[in-house]
């Protein structure tokens, strides 16, 4: 399932022009990997972005997850930056993205990533 191809498309339209604080669409889901607390409003953090929840899951590579729209974010006055940036394994993620919150967070509690680890980013690594 990894790598989507909204990755491309969010990298073509930032080539062409697009704002990477806005080139990701309000409806994409935002996915944070883990269990951690997300951090404090103001801080900037990594999480991936994708059409679906599954799309974004799949580019973590943690059995847990945590998330919300870029749509919430951005209605709670907080910015969703595409950031594409390399896995600790190598692997080039287009789907990440810098995330800082400006008011409560809308993200989820902890669940299980439902893609399976082997169709993650970093399979078996």
């Amino acid at each position: 399932m990894f790598p989507h191809p909204c990755g491309d498309d969010l990298a073509e339209a930032v080539r062409n022009g697009a704002d990477p604080k806005s080139v990701a669409p309000d409806e994409f889901v935002v996915v944070r990997g883990g269990i951690k607390p997300i951090p404090p409003m103001g801080e900037t953090f990594s999480a991936v972005a994708g059409p679906s929840l599954e799309a974004a899951a799949s580019a973590v590579p943690n059995g847990q997850v945590r998330a919300t729209t870029t749509g919430e974010i951005r209605r709670c006055r907080g910015v969703v930056e595409w950031r594409p940036e390399t896995s600790a394994h190598g692997t080039p993620n287009r789907q990440h993205v810098h995330v800082t919150e400006h008011g409560a967070t809308s993200f989820s509690e902890p669940r299980p990533n439902p893609v399976s680890k082997r169709l993650r980013i970093d399979a078996g690594a």
